[in-house]
C-alpha cells in the first residue's frame, strides 16, 4: 500500500540513505548465493519435510549442511517493516514506531501514506483520513525526520487502485469516489464496485472498491500522487501496493470497453458470443490488454519520478506483488516479473503470506530459479502463522541467498507484548531445521 507538501520531512537537503543495492552494514558480510544450500532447502519441499502441522518445520538437514550454514552465513534479522496507517492515527504512537524499528535493527520502514484514497500527509490532492486524530496533522512529516535521525530509510507506501473499503461512501467531497465516479471499475454485469455490499465483497473476496486501470485519468491520478509525495518529502522511495486488479473480473466500464474495441474490433462484453477459435484469440488479447493497463500505471509513476531521480539517484521505486506469478498474471493482471525484467521497478517485495513454511519455500524456490534473488525481497507475514514458522521462512530466505527480508507487519508484531522478543529468539536458533512452535 502518499501525498505531501513542501519539505515536510524536516530537512533542508536530502542525501539518499540507500543506493537500493542493499550494500552490507559495517561489519556485515556481503550477501552471496550458495547454490548447494539453496538445493538443500528445496529438497525438504519435495520430501514433505516442511509439511508439519501448524506450519512448523519438521525433520532435519544433514549435520554438515546445517553447521556450515550457521558458521558461514549468520542469520540476520529483518530488513524492512511494513507500517500500516493504523499506527499513525495518534501522534503519540509515531515516535514509538521509530524507536522499535531502530531497536530491531531494520534498514527501513514502508509507511502507508495513501490508504484508501486519502493522504496521511499534507496534500493538495487527496482528503485527510477520516480516522486521523488531531487537527492539521502530518503523519509522514512527523515520522520521516525521526526515522532519518535514527538511520532508517522511509519508503512511502501507496495503495494505488484500491481506494475504499468502508461500508459507507467517503464523506469528504474531494475523495476520488466522489470527484470521479466514472473511474470506478465495473464488473461484467455492469455494476460499479461501489454497488457491492460488505457481504458481497466478502463472498467475492474483494478488498473494496477498485479504480479502472484502463482509464487515463486513473493513471495520471496515481502518478501525480506519487510525485506530490516524492517532491515534497525527502523519502527514500515510493512503494506501490494494490497495483493490480481485484480477483473479480472488471474492465467493463465505458472507457475500457471502448479502448479494447478500438484495438480488437470487439466489445469485451461480446467475447462469449464469438466462435470458439476466435474466442480464444480474443480472450488472449483481452488478457494482454488488461495486463498492459496495469503496467502503464507503473510506467507512468516511473516516468513522473524521472526528474526527481536525476536529482536524487537513491530514490527507489518498488512494489508489493503477489508471490505466485500465475495468480499475479492470470487473475490479478499484475505482470510484475516483466516490470523487474524491463527495469520499471527497482525491487519487488514478494507477498509470501501463505501460512505454511512449505508453501512459502516453494514460492521462493521458483522465484530464485526463474528471476534470481538480487531484486526480490521476500515479505513474510506473521498475522496468520506461528512466530516459529515466520522465523523458519526468514531463515530459509536468507539461506537461499535473498539479500533482504521484509516483515508484514509492524502492527501485527506489536499487537501483543513480547512478540518481537519471541521471534528474535526463534531467529537465533542455530539449526535451521529445529525451530519448533
Amino acid at each position: 500500500m502518499t501525498q505531501q507538501h513542501h519539505d515536510a520531512g524536516g530537512r533542508a537537503t536530502f542525501r539518499p540513505r540507500s543506493s537500493w543495492l542493499l550494500t552490507p552494514r559495517v561489519g556485515e558480510a556481503a550477501p552471496c548465493v550458495r547454490p548447494w544450500l539453496a538445493l538443500a532447502l528445496t529438497l525438504p519441499i519435495a520430501c514433505g519435510m516442511f509439511a508439519a502441522p501448524g506450519g512448523a518445520v519438521a525433520g532435519s538437514l544433514p549435520d554438515s549442511v546445517s553447521s556450515t550454514a550457521t558458521e558461514t552465513a549468520p542469520i540476520r534479522s529483518v530488513d524492512y517493516l511494513w507500517v500500516l496507517r493504523t499506527s499513525l492515527v495518534r501522534a503519540e504512537d509515531v515516535p514509538r514506531v521509530v524507536e522499535r524499528a531502530k531497536a530491531m535493527g531494520v534498514r527501513g520502514i514502508l509507511v502507508q501514506v495513501v490508504g484508501r484514497g486519502d493522504a496521511w500527509y499534507r496534500s493538495d490532492r487527496l482528503p485527510s483520513p477520516e480516522p486521523l486524530q488531531g487537527k492539521e496533522r502530518d503523519p509522514l512529516g512527523e515520522i520521516l525526520p525521526l526515522a532519518h535521525a535514527a538511520g532508517l530509510e522511509v519508503h512511502a507506501w501507496i495503495n494505488c487502485c484500491l481506494v475504499w473499503s468502508a461500508p459507507r461512501r467517503p464523506v469528504d467531497p474531494r475523495h476520488v469516489l466522489n470527484t470521479h465516479p466514472e473511474w470506478v471499475a465495473r464488473m461484467a454485469d455492469g455494476r460499479p464496485m461501489t454497488r457491492l455490499t460488505p457481504r458481497q465483497r466478502e463472498r467475492l473476496k474483494v478488498e473494496g472498491v477498485f479504480l479502472s486501470p484502463a482509464h487515463p485519468g486513473v493513471k495520471r491520478w496515481i502518478a501525480e500522487t506519487a510525485y506530490e509525495i516524492a517532491s515534497r518529502y525527502p523519502v527514500d522511495g515510493i512503494h506501490l501496493d494494490y497495483i493490480r486488479q481485484p480477483v473479480v473480473a472488471i474492465g467493463y466500464d465505458a472507457t475500457s470497453r471502448t479502448r479494447f474495441a478500438l484495438e480488437s474490433g470487439v466489445d469485451p462484453l461480446m467475447l462469449s458470443r464469438q466462435p470458439a477459435a476466435e474466442r480464444a484469440r480474443l480472450d488472449s488479447a483481452w488478457s494482454a490488454f488488461q495486463l498492459e493497463q496495469v503496467t502503464d500505471i507503473v510506467r507512468g509513476v516511473r516516468d513522473t519520478l524521472r526528474t526527481l531521480r536525476t536529482l536524487r539517484p537513491g530514490l527507489a521505486l518498488s512494489a508489493a506483488v503477489v508471490a505466485d506469478t500465475t495468480t499475479a498474471w492470470k487473475l490479478k493482471r499484475q505482470p510484475w516479473s516483466r516490470w523487474i525484467r524491463d527495469g520499471l521497478i527497482d525491487r519487488a517485495f514478494l507477498m509470501c503470506y501463505a501460512p505454511t513454511v512449505q508453501a512459502v519455500l516453494g514460492q521462493l524456490t521458483v522465484m530464485s530459479q526463474q528471476i534470481g534473488v538480487d531484486r526480490l525481497v521476500p515479505g513474510i507475514a506473521i498475522y496468520n502463522s506461528p512466530l516459529s514458522s515466520a522465523a523458519a521462512k526468514i531463515k530459509a530466505a536468507r539461506a537461499m541467498g535473498f539479500p533482504a527480508v521484509a516483515l508484514y507487519s509492524y502492527d501485527s508484531l506489536y499487537e501483543r507484548p513480547g512478540q518481537w522478543e519471541r521471534l528474535r529468539s526463534f531467529l537465533a536458533e542455530r539449526n535451521l531445521s529445529e525451530v519448533q512452535p
